[in-house]
């Protein structure tokens, strides 16, 4: 079923003087984005796109505040005693953007896209247990697992929005570009109206969503890349939803109409070393790297305390499984430099390391412009390593561009980034050799084994022995240089109700609870 041209029209219009600098109506939430998002919940590589996906796209399942899952696509789901298949009740009524009626039969091609290896799938890794999808009836599939799979439920809800296979079917998702730049359609409680490159995406109520009415009439997404630009714009009045940085804190919590939020995220920041680079290869050197930071200092200094020190890649508010009995990191430069010299580092007269053949330990780090925190940080990284004799060069890009150009090819020495992980410990398409998202290309096989094991064990005990065996792993053989776990600050205009104690990425899966204070 199309949608009437006057309605198209009518909106049309509603989106440019949105976009105009006239400004939205009164019922409007603002958001912005710091790049051009991928409308495509299966190929979204960054968090700019995985943000605007939560709200276009529904799941199966969405987490409560709690981090549970809970129905939305899905009704209700049963599992086999042992563990291998999951079939799911669809909810009844449930209309595409287009008018069209969700089936079963969108969410066979949703996951057989997700899991082909041609596809440029990004969810690949996160669901490698599903043996295959089978429509049951059009309002029930069953999931075929190869191994009991723990995190499955988590994952459904984490990023696996539902695409509509009679817009996609037969066509190659990366190339759908009308689709995942600008005309894509969800089961959402909003749909596109318009999108301007490097400019906004406006989106409006829809009516026919399956949920709540959502309260909005509006949510637009304005594309700002510079983090202080976005502090600007909110305390102008300009977006209401801002994550903002540490050095902004002061002047956020004084401004009038204001109000920020600390929300746990499951989240680390981190150096990422591609191993694929023969320096960082052995796990010495990257054990020495790992004593060279002063993380307490990065923490008082550049996060404004708004952080904790990490354990390891499994953040500590997933209290169930994090390992509080390991040692906090320690900074321990001479033993650092004394790691370094047993593989094969050696200073010159100036203290600068060099190999056996001459030749300079360094290496550059990338870091997104426009970032104050991250580009504080990787400053104070640089100033660490060069103290213990590594030439240490900074490259700022475009975060789109540092993602897309330089990480996911491999074609970068470090990088200063970030993972939210589902909140389950599981991180197996994270750190398991030769996964989708392990970018640093990280191997060992001992914990291929550990995160193998711990996706297929369902029981809770022996889930949190393994992954402190992974965590004591990490301690000797680290996949990446973690510097904090994070607090998600949010700032968010006071006229905005309805927000979920949660981060935002999983706040935005509530947006039809969100309202404009009267």
């Amino acid at each position: 079923m199309s949608t009437p041209r006057r309605v198209v029209l009518a909106a049309s219009l509603v989106a440019l003087v949105a976009c105009s600098g006239e400004g939205p109506g009164p019922n409007a939430l603002r958001i912005p984005l710091i790049n051009d998002p991928i409308l495509n919940p299966v190929l979204a590589p960054d968090i700019g796109s995985v943000l605007i996906n939560k709200v276009l796209f529904s799941a199966l399942v969405r987490p409560d505040e709690h981090l549970r899952p809970t129905p939305d696509l899905a009704e209700s789901w049963t599992t086999s005693d042992d563990g291998l298949a999951w079939t799911f009740a669809l909810r009844p009524g449930v209309r595409w953007h287009d008018g069209e009626p969700f089936t079963a039969r969108d969410v066979k091609f949703t996951f057989d896209q997700a899991l082909d290896v041609k596809s440029g799938s990004r969810l690949r890794s996160d669901f490698a247990a599903v043996d295959g999808v089978d429509i049951v009836d059009s309002l029930t599939v069953r999931f075929r697992l190869k191994a009991p799979f723990a995190p499955f439920l988590s994952l459904l809800g984490y990023n696996a929005g539902i695409l509509p296979e009679h817009r996609l079917r037969g066509r190659k998702l990366t190339d759908a570009t009308d689709f995942n730049r600008s005309a894509a359609i969800g089961t959402g409680p909003f749909r596109i109206v318009s999108a301007s490159s490097g400019s906004a995406i406006v989106l409006e109520r829809y009516p026919g969503y399956h949920g709540a009415v959502p309260a909005l009439d509006q949510v637009i997404f304005r594309i700002v890349p510079d983090v202080n630009a976005q502090v600007a714009q909110l305390l102008a009045g300009e977006l209401d939803l801002v994550p903002i940085e540490p050095a902004n804190l002061g002047s956020v919590e004084r401004a009038p109409g204001v109000v920020v939020a600390r929300n746990p995220i499951v989240q680390h920041v981190y150096v990422g070393f591609n191993q694929l680079r023969p320096a960082f290869k052995p796990a010495l050197v990257r054990q020495a790297l790992d004593l060279a930071i002063d993380r307490q200092a990065i923490i008082d200094g550049v996060v404004k305390g708004a952080a904790d020190l990490p354990r390891g890649t499994i953040p500590m508010v997933l209290s169930g499984y994090f390992d509080g009995s390991l040692p906090a990191p320690a900074f321990a430069p001479d033993s650092a430099r004394a790691l370094l010299a047993r593989a094969g580092w050696r200073p010159d007269a100036e203290g600068r390391l060099h190999d056996a053949k001459g030749a300079p330990f360094a290496l550059t780090i990338l870091v997104d412009k426009g970032n104050p925190t991250r580009e504080q940080a990787a400053l104070a990284v640089q100033q660490d390593l060069r103290r213990i004799g590594i030439d240490v060069s900074i490259e700022t890009l475009e975060f789109a561009t540092l993602v897309r150009d330089r990480v996911l090819p491999g074609d970068y020495d470090a990088v200063l980034i970030w993972w939210t992980t589902p909140p389950d410990p599981d991180q197996y398409s994270f750190y398991a050799t030769g996964q989708d998202n392990n970018h640093v290309r990280y191997s060992n096989a001992r914990v291929d084994s550990l995160l193998g094991a711990g996706r297929a064990t369902l029981d809770t005990v022996a889930r949190r022995g393994i992954y402190a065996a992974f965590q004591r792993e990490e301690m000797t053989d680290p996949p990446v240089l973690v510097l904090f776990y994070p607090r998600e600050l949010l700032a968010v205009s006071a006229r905005i109700a309805g927000l979920p104690a949660l981060g935002l990425r999983d706040a935005l899966r509530h947006t039809e609870r969100l309202s404009v204070k009267r």
